[in-house]
């Protein structure tokens, strides 16, 4: 049987930057079924909705050649009223989107997931929002999943959170599911990339907020695009040429930016024995060790992140400050991962990790940054119980928001991984001459200043509302747009001399 990849993202062209290049190699690859999921209809526009959705059936049909039975819509807003959103509504009344609906829907002839299976639509809730998720996860039981990680965008944070909850449940209900789970930035060196596409020699992607996530740069895995993807000739650009079938987006204006020679992911660990253990506390909730969220956010629409109870913590009056780990079966141990968060450099942890073997490992300190900090133990065979004990815990906020009990050698990627790996000795991925590369960016230059002059019927929709549907948009309409853009212009060039 083949194996198969599934590709989670929030909004249509969300694939383009999650998957790219990487979900296109399997996905052609041959031995691999492809799936892709949307967890939005990318509505916050209403009237865009059916022309995105349509959009990105064509591109993944076409351009990845996915089956379109593999292509699932959960039907979900795009931005919500009353500056509430769906991740946090654990309310039984349904949230009304943007877009002023209060269930899922799809396209006709492609419906939502939820009506696809049942013949009903899911209310907009957050119970319902889960449920489906994890439905379409166990469903298709991927062997890789392909998935946003939290950007700045809600729906991108919702997502993020939301599919590690669901695979936190699956992985302690199902022992033999064990999928490579990688997770891609959307905006950070994509989005938001820099402008260097067309730079001679070609640059590696940078990530400029990784600081603020539980990663560091040695957890990159950077994957080389393909061939088709990195062409100076935009026009022959894999890429590119997707990004030009989202005429409602827009995408190919940040061609430059997105397109790159590599690609980032982090790989999150899966083969975690904690899984399949029984766990009890002296105080505190110890499941938050397991749940597979590195952390949790108390509000996905604040630009910053602000944190929520996401971690095992002991009571102030605990003495014991410990937790007791039990496996069913004997486990060999070779390796421990911790992460924390705390409130500020003052914070200090320190643990000890005790075996019923007679081995332990005390005076571990952990930095509270909600990063990995690794330990590698002497190997240690038919583990049935072990402890977890907290030394010092001094100002630990949020707690120990993830416990990885590790074998001692960590999973190879797969072979068709291993193979796109990217090697910066290995040479320059852009084979072009400088006058070509120039060549090329003066044209997009080129086009993305008349275009900004020159609207297609999409932009100028949301600027006038009663053209919507309106195949051919009077000439007064463009004439009244670069009017309105000359008057914007001038009031920036007239700010700083009014400061």
């Amino acid at each position: 049987m083949k194996r198969k990849v599934l590709l989670v993202v929030p909004h249509q062209d969300d694939e383009l930057f999650v998957g790219g290049g990487l979900f296109k190699t399997l996905a052609q690859h041959g031995e691999y079924e492809a799936y892709v999921v949307f967890t939005t209809n990318g509505d916050f526009f209403a009237h865009e909705a059916k022309v995105r959705l349509e959009e990105s059936l064509y591109v993944l049909t076409e351009f990845y050649g996915i089956e379109e039975d593999h292509i699932f819509f959960l039907g979900y807003g795009d931005g919500w009223k009353d500056s509430v959103h769906l991740y946090h509504h654990d309310g039984e009344q349904s949230l009304t989107s943007q877009a002023g609906r209060t269930e899922t829907y799809g396209l006709e002839g492609h419906e939502d997931y939820r009506w696809f299976r049942s013949g009903r639509h899911s209310a907009y809730r957050r119970a319902d929002f889960k449920r489906d998720l994890k439905d379409v996860l166990a469903e298709v039981l991927a062997d890789i999943l392909l998935v946003v990680d939290f950007d700045r965008h809600p729906d991108h944070r919702a997502a993020s959170l939301l599919v590690e909850e669901c695979l936190g449940e699956l992985f302690r209900e199902r022992a033999s599911y064990r999928p490579l789970v990688l997770k891609r930035f959307a905006y950070d060196g994509v989005w938001k990339g820099k402008a260097d596409f067309f730079d001679i020699p070609g640059k590696a992607t940078v990530l400029k907020e990784l600081s603020l996530f539980p990663y560091t740069e040695e957890d990159m895995l950077r994957f080389a695009m393909p061939d088709d993807c990195v062409t100076p000739y935009l026009t022959d650009n894999f890429l590119y040429r997707a990004f030009r079938c989202y005429k409602t987006q827009q995408v190919w204006q940040k061609a430059d930016e997105i397109i790159n020679i590599d690609e980032v992911y982090f790989k999150r660990n899966t083969d975690n024995l904690l899984f399949d253990a029984k766990l009890s506390a002296s105080s505190g909730n110890p499941e938050y060790l397991r749940d597979f969220k590195l952390f949790d956010c108390a509000d996905v629409m604040c630009g910053e992140l602000v944190f929520k109870e996401c971690g095992w913590k002991p009571e102030d009056g605990d003495s014991e400050k410990r937790v007791r780990i039990h496996f069913e079966q004997p486990v060999t141990i070779g390796r421990i991962a911790v992460y924390a968060n705390g409130t500020c450099d003052m914070d200090r942890l320190r643990v000890g990790f005790y075996f019923d073997t007679g081995e332990f490992h005390s005076g571990l300190e952990i930095e509270t940054d909600g990063k990995r900090k690794l330990f590698m133990v002497e190997t240690q065979s038919g583990v049935r119980d072990m402890e977890l004990r907290i030394e010092v815990w001094e100002g630990v906020r949020w707690g120990i928001t993830e416990l990885e009990i590790l074998p001692p050698e960590e999973k190879r990627l797969p072979e068709e991984l291993e193979n796109v790996l990217f090697h910066e000795e290995a040479g320059n991925l852009v084979r072009a001459d400088k006058l070509l590369m120039k060549a090329q960016k003066a044209i997009l230059d080129f086009k993305k200043r008349l275009f900004r002059w020159l609207p297609n019927r999409y932009v100028l929709w949301r600027h006038y509302p009663e053209l919507v549907q309106r195949e051919n948009v009077p000439f007064r309409y463009r004439i009244k747009y670069i009017v309105w853009r000359v008057k914007q212009r001038q009031r920036m060039l007239d700010a700083p001399n009014q400061e």
